[in-house]
């Protein structure tokens, strides 16, 4: 430990005795709560993060202020806003079909993509973000990598973010394994898939395009950032797109049997005024109008936060917070 930096480090090891936590290595939530509980300064608390810091990096450990998570922790403004935002997504995502239907597919995976959303996880983070860095401990998930973010359960709320990050892995673990959409959509619409606790853990991305009859590409794409934001926004807004249920599957009891088989019932033909289909087009058209610009107002304002936190970062590592963190 340099010696600069030997009272902060000091004062953190207590705080880490008293509390009965690790002081090395040390959680970023762990750092966060000593920074909460010993107020000061912003020059104060910064050559505290760099002391914390530089330990961690001394002794072959990451440095626990260099991670997503402590940029939340250090700008209360955003922690305040992602907290709403989290209460907020973790409502839609748990109202999101998981089975029964062509939705349940992008209920699955919409749910997970709220609840990284609402973690503090950009878009771009959500697009790039690998399946091999999540896992889950009991009810939570662990986002690991370089965010290092745990979402906990919320038992009161009814909110389980390890059975939405399973849901939607078996299906990814699926479609891996079996690729084929129709046998995919038969285990979604009795949500009996089969037992894939034993199978290898494969990388991939954990945000899969889908088109809208549910058809998933082979091997899966990425979605894109922007795409990301905009199933985000949709449900955010209540908008979010309608999804064509695929044709029905008509199967023969048996094959000798030389009865028809027994398909979907038949539509029944409804009388639709002439104005009608005019009349949602306009109204979709209206509402995606009205939305357009909400994207780059969100885009920006996660732009203009990213430069504050890049700032608080530059202070840490500048030579006159002590030159290394």
């Amino acid at each position: 430990m340099v010696s600069n930096y030997s009272y902060q480090w000091s004062l953190f090891a207590d705080w880490c005795a008293a509390a009965d936590v690790e002081a090395l290595p040390a959680s970023p939530i762990t750092l966060a709560e000593f920074l909460a509980e010993n107020p000061g300064g912003a020059a104060v608390q910064l050559r505290r993060v760099s002391a914390i810091n530089r330990a961690h990096l001394d002794a072959g450990q990451p440095a626990p202020g260099r991670v997503t998570s402590i940029r939340i922790a250090l700008d209360s403004a955003r922690s305040d806003r992602m907290i709403q935002r989290a209460e907020q997504y973790q409502v839609i995502a748990a109202g999101l079909t998981t089975s029964g239907s062509t939705a349940a597919l992008f209920g699955r995976r919409d749910a997970v993509l709220l609840v990284l959303a609402g973690a503090g996880l950009s878009y771009r983070a959500i697009a790039e973000l690998d399946r091999t860095d999540i896992t889950t401990r009991g009810d939570s998930v662990w986002i690991g990598g370089r965010h290092r973010i745990r979402i906990a359960h919320n038992a009161a709320a009814g909110f389980e973010p390890a059975t939405i990050w399973d849901r939607w892995h078996t299906v990814l673990q699926f479609s891996e394994h079996y690729p084929s959409t129709t046998l995919l959509a038969e285990h979604l619409q009795r949500n009996t898939f089969p037992d894939m606790a034993g199978l290898p853990q494969r990388r991939g991305p954990v945000a899969v395009s889908i088109d809208r009859w549910g058809h998933m590409p082979l091997p899966v794409t990425a979605m894109t950032a922007a795409e990301v934001g905009a199933v985000i926004a949709g449900h955010r807004t209540g908008v979010s797109p309608l999804h064509t249920p695929p044709r029905p599957i008509i199967r023969p009891s048996d094959s000798s049997d030389q009865s028809d088989p027994i398909g979907a019932p038949e539509p029944v033909a409804a009388e639709l005024d002439s104005g009608y289909y005019r009349s949602g087009v306009e109204a979709r058209r209206r509402a995606h109008t009205a939305l357009a610009d909400v994207p780059d107002m969100v885009d920006d304002v996660e732009d203009r936060i990213e430069q504050l936190l890049n700032r608080t970062l530059q202070l840490l590592e500048s030579p006159a917070s002590g030159g290394s963190t």
